[in-house]
């Protein structure tokens, strides 16, 4: 009994040890976010946006927020990745993702849908990867 309790623990223990690669955390944060945009959540897909965050034409984690906010009012967005690839920089992680998204009235069928190619950057934050910036593959 005593053996199989230790063994419990030590097991416990040991997963507790065991930490995420940075790509591996970013890569959950990144999917968080995809899943609460689905879910028509702005808070929480603006929730891994660092303070500092900035976005195409200006936008900063408020105005994201915002954003998010006015267009789930309108509409469900779809959001399929095609190619995600992380790159680690001085401390910091490049994405690079090709989404389709998809904009639906609750029809079947998307009645939008759109390539986007993004660059975002990461930065861990008091032990938290924070996303702070995200621009168009066009630069903006």
């Amino acid at each position: 009994m005593k053996r199989a309790a230790a063994s419990i623990l030590l097991a416990g223990l040991l997963l507790g040890c065991r930490s995420e690669t940075p790509e591996a955390q970013v890569r959950a944060a990144f999917e968080a976010c995809r899943t609460a945009v689905e879910a028509g959540d702005a808070a929480a897909a603006t929730a891994p946006l660092d303070g500092a965050f900035r976005g195409p034409d200006g936008l900063d984690r408020a105005s994201s927020r915002s954003f998010l906010q006015a267009t789930f009012r309108q509409q469900r967005v779809g959001v399929t990745v095609l190619r995600s690839v992380l790159t680690e920089r001085n401390g910091e992680i490049l994405q690079e993702v090709d989404l389709v998204l998809t904009g639906k009235s609750g029809a079947l069928l998307p009645e939008e849908a759109s390539h986007r190619e993004f660059h975002l950057r990461w930065r861990k934050v008091s032990g938290t990867w924070r996303l702070v910036e995200l621009r168009t593959a066009d630069g903006n």
